[in-house]
This record gives structure tokens, C-alpha cells and sequence, in this order.
């Protein structure tokens, strides 16, 4: 995962040397979850932190096997993208999953798997919302290395859009912060 690139920000006009990869990632939505976790908590709700890190851990593992499909890509495949990158991640998955010799520990990535697919819990709530504020933070980086904010603005844009509805009130808050840090003169128009 670390020699995989995010196809996503080449396909927005960033250079190879530039883009993260999918270990970066993946860490640095790790690291969102735990923070979004812990404030979710002291706000009073019952979050199983330990859960949320295991799927903030996992939740890109089948791009190990299927690389990074990014949505331009998927336009290829017209109305059958997003299904076509779920099949080929759940077969991933279930290759991955498969090579466990383990049976407890094999449903348990399985279990994983699908409750991160389904988005229903908290737990997976929080890696959604945290896997979209590495965007908006992955997007300032860019701006702050020159990038311009029309490469950057859909992404932006569909990011804070899909985050405003994520129902998790410490992630609109980081929003919020990551928004005004957009605002600032180097960032240009990416609102």
C-alpha cells in the first residue's frame, strides 16, 4: 500500500511525484478516527474506540490487491462502475480474508468488511467521516504546494458536501476548521 498511489488526485492534475499513496492514507485516517472517536465520546456518546481504529485500519486493505479505482475511472464503465469497484473489492476481500488460517480471526475481517461496506454503525460512521476529512486535509496540502483550487474544487466541493451529512457532530466540527483553513488567501476559491 505504500508504493499505491491515489489515483484520484492524478486524475485532478497532481503529479505522480506529489501524490500520497494509499498507506498515507490510510494512516492519516486513522489517526481522524481516533481523534473524531475520542471527541465523540467525551461529547457522551458510547463509541467502541478499539473497533473503530480495527476498520479505520482495514478499510482501504483490498486496494493492496486492487489498486486505487478512483470515480473518474469509473465514468468508463457508465452506470455500472460503482458496482464493478464493489465487486472487485469484496473479491480482494475475500482473497485477503481467504488466506487467513486462522477462522475466528477470518470472520472477524470479514465482519470488518461488511460493516464498513454497510456504513449503518457509529463505529463506521466515524471511518467514513475521517476517510473524507484526510480529503479536505489532503486538498489544502495540494494548495499549499501550488496546486490551483479549479484542479482541486469538485473534489472539495463533494467532500464538504458528503461530510455535512455524516451525522457526526466532532467531524462537522473539524470540518468547519478545515473549511476556514481553505478560506485562507494562499488556498484561492476552493469554497
Amino acid at each position: 500500500m505504500k508504493a499505491i498511489p491515489r489515483t484520484g488526485w492524478i486524475s485532478h492534475g497532481v503529479s505522480l511525484q506529489d501524490v500520497e499513496s494509499v498507506a498515507d492514507h490510510s494512516f492519516s485516517t486513522c489517526a481522524l478516527s481516533l481523534l473524531v472517536a475520542d471527541l465523540e465520546v467525551q461529547s457522551g456518546k458510547h463509541v467502541n474506540v478499539e473497533r473503530v481504529l480495527r476498520l479505520a485500519l482495514l478499510h482501504d486493505l483490498s486496494e493492496s490487491l486492487t489498486f486505487d479505482i478512483s470515480k473518474e475511472y469509473l465514468e468508463y464503465l457508465g452506470p455500472s462502475g460503482e458496482a464493478v469497484k464493489a465487486e472487485l473489492e469484496h473479491a480482494a476481500w475475500k482473497h485477503i480474508t481467504d488466506g487467513l488460517k486462522e477462522p475466528k480471526l477470518r470472520r472477524s475481517y470479514s465482519r470488518l468488511q461488511r460493516e464498513f461496506d454497510a456504513g449503518q454503525t457509529l463505529e463506521s460512521k466515524i471511518v467514513r467521516a475521517a476517510d473524507r476529512l484526510d480529503i479536505l486535509l489532503q486538498v489544502i496540502q495540494y494548495r499549499r504546494k501550488g496546486y490551483p483550487a479549479p484542479l482541486l474544487a469538485d473534489l472539495w466541493n463533494g467532500t464538504n458536501k458528503k461530510l455535512r451529512s455524516s451525522g457526526i457532530p466532532s467531524a462537522r466540527k473539524i470540518q468547519k476548521i478545515l473549511i476556514q483553513e481553505g478560506r485562507r488567501p494562499w488556498a484561492g476559491k476552493i469554497k
